[in-house]
């Protein structure tokens, strides 16, 4: 359970459209895409992309995961259990359809997705890829693997990686890193990496090194060059360099079960738990709680091209109050992994 304390919205809008460094986070309870600012964590907004409702019968918004940028400057947010990609303008305004598969849903292909990333370099820059776990066994080739999608019209190319190649069991996250491919897998707890085209290289590491990776969740890409690691179930937040050592363990004492990273520009880092968005330091402090509830998901750097005139600079008279997720770890595993929705 999750006290909210109420959040007063200043009067005035924020005046002339510009651009800004922000940070886009999911909240799956309140089916809505919050705004923090990249400087320090503090929120600007609740509402930058509200819940569209349905489209065709889907219901678009059912556990909003991550915000992709496409090539085209439109907003992407991978949903896990509505099992598709929804399109918004870049200002987040407007609603533009369901993008994965060419505008339809199919289980068969995709369900219980996760993360994604829209690639950058090589022959499939510009490609939409979307991590997918789906509802049958591992024999099944379009399961638990990294679907792509067409930069274009979101209809289904060859797969970027497959189960049976590098043997990812459970994708959460994936990321580019040094002109390569790096996927987060739960299942085996590990970070596979794989060429910009799709073909396996190496792990990158796993958990018969670092014991503390279980459950890898979001990956992002540090100041310095090293990668940021949210491990899930162990409560870590992992630091890589290059090669894949272990440099940097962080751990506030009063948080766990981390989702979401991104380093901020003041050099600490906003992450997402089951219980809110934080501030923490790398030698262990939670600076600030920035919003609480259990429905907070993965961060993405966006810098807006304008801010809209209606969106409302958010100022708190009392700090959101962020309340330990309680619930048995064996519930809080299963509905990570989106059983709970599957009823399996």
């Amino acid at each position: 359970m999750v006290r909210y304390v109420p959040l007063i919205v200043a009067a005035g809008a924020i005046g002339c459209a510009q651009a800004q460094d922000v940070l886009l986070i999911p909240d799956s309870n309140s089916d809505r895409v919050w705004m923090f600012d990249a400087f320090d964590g503090s929120m600007i907004s609740n509402s930058f992309i509200t819940d569209p409702g349905t489209d065709g019968g889907v219901d678009v918004f059912d556990r909003p995961m991550e915000v992709l940028i496409a090539a085209d400057g439109t907003l992407l947010v991978c949903d896990q259990f509505s099992d598709l990609v929804a399109q918004f303008s870049s200002d987040g305004s407007t609603y533009l359809g369901i993008f994965s598969l060419g505008g339809a849903v199919d289980n068969n292909i995709m369900q219980n997705i996760r993360g994604g990333h829209v690639l950058t370099q090589g022959a499939g820059a510009g490609d939409v890829l979307v991590t997918n776990s789906g509802a049958f066994n591992d024999l099944v080739v379009s399961q638990k693997n990294i679907k792509r999608l067409a930069p274009t019209n979101g209809s289904e190319l060859t797969d970027f990686a497959f189960n049976r190649y590098g043997g990812i069991r459970g994708p959460f996250d994936v990321i580019e890193y040094n002109g390569q491919v790096l996927v987060a897998d739960e299942g085996q707890d590990k970070i596979v990496r794989y060429t910009l085209d799709g073909k396996f290289a190496e792990r990158f590491t796993s958990s018969l090194a670092v014991p503390q990776l279980d459950f890898p969740q979001q990956m992002a890409v540090a100041s310095n060059g090293n990668l940021l690691v949210c491990a899930f179930s162990s409560g870590f937040i992992l630091e890589f360099d290059s090669s894949g050592s272990l440099v940097g363990q962080y751990d506030p004492g009063t948080l766990e079960l981390y989702r979401g990273i991104a380093e901020l520009g003041n050099g600490n880092l906003l992450v997402t738990t089951t219980s809110g968005v934080f501030e923490v330091t790398r030698t262990g402090l939670v600076l600030d709680t920035e919003a609480a509830g259990s429905g907070f998901r993965y961060i993405t750097p966006y810098l807006t091209p304008t801010l809209r005139s209606d969106e409302q600079p958010m100022r708190l008279r009392e700090m959101p109050v962020a309340v330990p997720d309680t619930r048995d770890r064996d519930e809080i595993l299963r509905d990570e992994l989106g059983l709970m929705e599957e009823g399996s």
